[in-house]
């Protein structure tokens, strides 16, 4: 209610007192939504200070005022040594003005559409929020607005206060709904009711109210005075005002955002670790690719004909029979071979989700103290050094991949965006042992799997990525997508060619069904 009509008639009677004969040495801005404006005389010096970044606007007037050495801006400079004549507060409106020899500095407090314009001669000259373009064509002497508020008007108008008394707040709407002014029918006890109101207006009584996360400026008494302070000056309201909202408001806010964020990351690590781990049951529940091909190796003699899809032996791990699939093109030791690289691969996917599991889990134990530590934070000072810390680390951080990007069995899988962005990924960012990938014959995202230690990378990693690489290419919605794949020293770009455009020297070739599972469901940018 710092903004509204009522409260603003009676801050404007107080800065006449304190700022009539005054001249302002100076008015700067150390942020793009914040100024302060300082008044001296011979023997005394008056601050406003003006916030007006929306959610947080609101005026208040320090004992002092430290101005910064560096990232400080000088405003309004025409008024500098401008003696004040008068503060002019416009009829029903939340605007009022210190009136200067040739100028006036219109204080437009309109919420969020707030903002401080300075007029010459009675025109417009500057603003404060240049961004409000809008505020240019205001004019001075349009500002007043004259209401007919008597009883026949409000009579004709079927009591509706929208109408006739559009000063009126929610503070103070409620306040008649709550003194049974909605539900009376005679005119009489409604015109009592708002007389009333108008009188309790008119009280220079103001009270804080902070029993709700936003502490309130109200002129009317409130119900629950539990938590409520009372002042009779508007200008040290506004104060108590300032320091509830900066020290207790802001101050939670910021606290329950940092919160949530360590939970939004607890959230993740926790999900990472439950899919991990049913990864890693989900391979030990497996039958050992290599025993299987043990088993086909003690068996070459037997006769596979052309063509066969499966054959039937005796396991001699488990003393039974058992079938096994083959791959039709391939004999015996064939097959047996590519089981042997499966187990091979299955013990590299293994060892990796173990690692990462380990690591995550250290990590899920550092974020839950790191949200014991700020849930027992109780001074501003404290959260805002902490916030300052993290910055700090953030900069210092070298910058995320500009691709789509995901994880992939602890491998990072990297997807251009766009032709240019393909040509980056693959230029820039690939390293020469990396797997590139892309839809065979057709335009298509550049995929990467990041491989820093140079190892063989197990083949289900690369069906996940070129699942992806078919996903984001002409053939997405194929049924079926062959995909290229090769290390990516294998992969040049000829002068003067297209964005996206390369050559592939070597390659080989998979069949997979187009999806990007991979990507939602361990999305990391």
């Amino acid at each position: 209610m710092q903004f509204n009509y009522y409260f603003l008639r009676f801050l404007t009677q107080e800065l006449t007192g304190h700022l009539v004969g005054k001249s302002l040495v100076n008015c700067f801005s150390q942020n793009k939504d914040e100024l302060v404006l300082r008044f001296e005389d011979d023997g005394s010096f008056f601050l406003i200070k003006v916030n007006l970044d929306g959610e947080k606007s609101l005026l208040s007037f320090p004992e002092e005022f430290a101005r910064a050495k560096r990232n400080s801006v000088d405003l309004f400079s025409e008024l500098n040594h401008q003696i004040v004549h008068s503060i002019r507060q416009f009829k029903n409106e939340r605007c009022f003005a210190i009136q200067f020899d040739h100028f006036d500095l219109l204080f437009k407090l309109h919420g969020r559409r707030a903002n401080l314009i300075l007029f010459k001669e009675g025109n417009y000259h500057s603003m404060f929020k240049t961004e409000m373009e809008q505020d240019q064509h205001l004019q001075l002497d349009h500002l007043d607005r004259e209401i007919d508020q008597s009883s026949e008007a409000l009579i004709e108008s079927n009591f509706n206060l929208k109408k006739i008394y559009p000063t009126f707040d929610k503070t103070i709407l409620s306040y008649l709904e709550e003194s049974g002014f909605l539900d009376n029918d005679t005119e009489e006890e409604k015109q009592r009711l708002l007389d009333d109101t108008l009188r309790e207006l008119k009280k220079p009584k103001f009270y804080l109210v902070e029993n709700s996360f936003l502490p309130k400026i109200s002129l009317l008494p409130p119900k629950d005075l539990e938590y409520v302070t009372e002042f009779e000056s508007a200008i040290l309201i506004s104060n108590a005002f300032a320091k509830a909202f900066f020290t207790n408001y802001q101050f939670n806010k910021e606290k329950e955002s940092e919160l949530r964020k360590i939970e939004k990351e607890i959230k993740k690590a926790n999900s990472y670790i439950q899919n991990t781990q049913n990864k890693i049951d989900e391979i030990l529940s497996r039958r050992g690719f290599d025993e299987i091909a043990n088993i086909l190796m003690a068996n070459l003699h037997e006769k596979v004909l052309p063509g066969q899809e499966s054959i039937e032996l005796l396991d001699f791990y488990q003393n039974k029979p058992i079938t096994i699939k083959l791959k039709p093109n391939l004999n015996l030791q064939q097959n047996a071979e590519v089981l042997y690289r499966k187990s091979k691969n299955q013990g590299i996917e293994l060892d990796k989700a173990e690692q990462n599991l380990n690591k995550k889990k250290d990590l899920l134990e550092s974020l839950e103290m790191d949200l014991e530590n700020v849930k027992s934070i109780s001074e501003f000072k404290d959260l805002k050094q902490r916030l300052k810390t993290q910055n700090n680390q953030d900069k210092q951080m070298p910058p995320k991949a500009p691709f789509l990007s995901c994880e992939i069995s602890g491998y990072t899988v990297w997807v251009g965006k766009n032709a240019k962005n393909n040509d980056l990924l693959t230029q820039k960012y690939a390293r020469k042992d990396d797997l590139w990938l892309h839809a065979k014959d057709v335009s298509g995202s550049h995929t990467v799997i990041r491989n820093s230690s140079n190892q063989m990378i197990p083949k289900d990693v690369i069906e996940k990525a070129a699942e992806l690489a078919a996903y984001y290419s002409k053939r997405k919605t194929d049924t079926l997508c062959p995909v290229i794949f090769t290390p990516k020293k294998y992969v040049r770009k000829p002068k003067g060619s297209l964005p996206g455009q390369v050559i592939v020297d070597r390659e080989e070739v998979i069949l997979v069904k187009p999806s990007q599972e991979a990507l939602n469901s361990n999305q990391s940018t």
